[in-house]
């Protein structure tokens, strides 16, 4: 990538209009169930390849079957035989809503004063959106770049990319070969830790997933005769210790260079001494968000005991989401995790393992991302940051490709709170916002 920090020409882009346009693609999107399970993303990746074929540009689809689909499209650059693609990565799934818990309907795509609600309006369909945008105005104003750039809409992000990312890196691998990644991964904050501002979070690394399912046998039997056989009792007091148990914060490299710019913003006093154990635990107890960046996390999800009131049942079942910081010994975590638990009834299995990789906190990308912010938003600060969750990045990454985390959006602490959770949604100023400063970013990153 060409590294530069001027400022670029601009571009006579009617912004209002791309607000409606990206506005109205996003609450069609939406409004397409792509729940994952069982995910069924054709619908989704057609509803992208009508935008692509208006725009003049033929999509590729890729099928792991049973409507599994992963859809791309690629824009030439003037020197692709000399380099590797730029690309614009995204998932068409999303997690499971529970209706009932929403101010409006999860798939009904509401535009309320100015807010698009949905399943996906964060998590990812609308990063999705913007990079589509961002395509077609390229396409548009007919800009000039080096690079290809390689537009990638991929299935089943959401349970571990068995018929997405990892389904095209054996079937596929040519989608591998890339310059860089923009995906989601993090995003931008309008307040954090109490302050306000504008900050735009980077993500160049992530922690990686340890998925774990706990199981307990013992004897069935009436419930008015208690035994100590019960296996409902074995996993509620596993489960106990396990929760109990404080993971330890940790102050490795990469948090280092977030904690470094937050006290450079003003977000966090300037003398605040992380390398002091006691201010680090202390930091990692006062907030979720600096917890699951300083240590790994456990996180009881799913919990199966007992099919009636009067039977003790003879099996339990319940499943760990457990992230781990780059670096991580999984087997060694999976070791200190047995002896939390310290019982031979609980038996572990692994559901998916994906061991942490450590990647640099800088890279040309995230250069590119500088120079955009500090051109295009007055006061705007950049913070690198491990992304907490997993994304499919780590597949890129597994190769060798810089991936970087960037939804250029600023929300609030509780618009946050919809990813994954309840009343998701997004503004249709920071789609307007996300897809002007994607575009400068990417015309930076493919060489105009």
């Amino acid at each position: 990538m060409t590294s530069t920090d001027q400022r670029l020409a601009p571009l006579d882009v009617n912004w209002e209009a791309v607000e409606e346009e990206a506005s109205d693609w996003l609450r069609r999107y939406i409004a397409i169930d792509t729940t994952n399970p069982p995910g069924g993303e054709e619908a989704g990746a057609q509803l992208l390849a009508e935008f692509m074929r208006k725009e003049g540009i033929e999509p590729t689809f890729y099928d792991a079957g049973n409507d599994r689909i992963s859809i791309s499209a690629r824009l030439p650059g003037t020197n692709s035989a000399g380099t590797k693609p730029l690309v614009l990565l995204s998932h068409i799934d999303v997690v499971p809503a529970e209706a009932e818990y929403w101010q409006e309907a999860p798939f009904s795509a509401a535009l309320k004063d100015g807010v698009i609600w949905g399943r996906g309006a964060l998590d990812m369909k609308g990063l999705g959106i913007m990079e589509l945008l961002v395509f077609a105005l390229l396409k548009r104003h007919k800009i000039q770049h080096q690079r290809d750039i390689l537009y990638l809409a991929v299935a089943d992000e959401e349970e571990g990319s068995r018929f997405g990312m990892s389904w095209l890196e054996e079937h596929q691998p040519e989608l591998l070969r890339a310059d860089a990644v923009i995906n989601e991964g993090s995003f931008g904050f309008g307040d954090l830790l109490g302050k306000r501002g504008l900050i735009f979070g980077v993500g160049p690394s992530e922690k990686a997933p340890l998925w774990l399912r706990l199981r307990t046998k013992g004897r069935p039997g009436h419930g008015s005769i208690p035994h100590r056989k019960n296996a409902a009792v074995w996993l509620t007091r596993a489960l106990g210790r396990i929760c109990d148990a404080k993971q330890p914060a940790q102050l490795r490299p990469e948090m280092e260079v977030t904690v470094a710019t937050l006290k450079e913003a003003g977000v966090l006093p300037a003398d605040l001494d992380f390398k002091n154990p006691a201010v680090l635990a202390q930091a990692a107890e006062s907030n979720d968000l600096f917890r699951a960046l300083l240590s790994n996390t456990v996180t009881l999800t799913t919990l199966n005991a007992g099919r009636k009131h009067n039977v003790i049942p003879a099996h339990c079942e319940a499943t760990l989401d457990c992230r781990l910081l780059p670096g991580e010994d999984v087997d060694a975590f999976l070791q200190d995790l047995r002896g939390i638990i310290d019982d031979d009834n609980v038996e572990i299995e692994t559901v998916y393992r994906f061991d942490p990789l450590v990647s640099s906190m800088r890279n040309e990308l995230v250069e590119h991302i500088e120079a955009t912010i500090r051109h295009e938003v007055d006061g705007g600060v950049v913070l690198p940051m491990v992304s907490p969750g997993f994304t499919d990045s780590r597949i890129y990454r597994k190769h060798g490709v810089p991936c970087v985390g960037f939804t250029p959006v600023l929300l609030a602490t509780d618009e946050l709170g919809g990813v994954h959770g309840h009343d998701e949604r997004i503004s249709t100023e920071n789609l307007k916002l996300g897809t002007r400063l994607l575009l400068d970013t990417v015309r930076r990153a493919a060489g105009v």
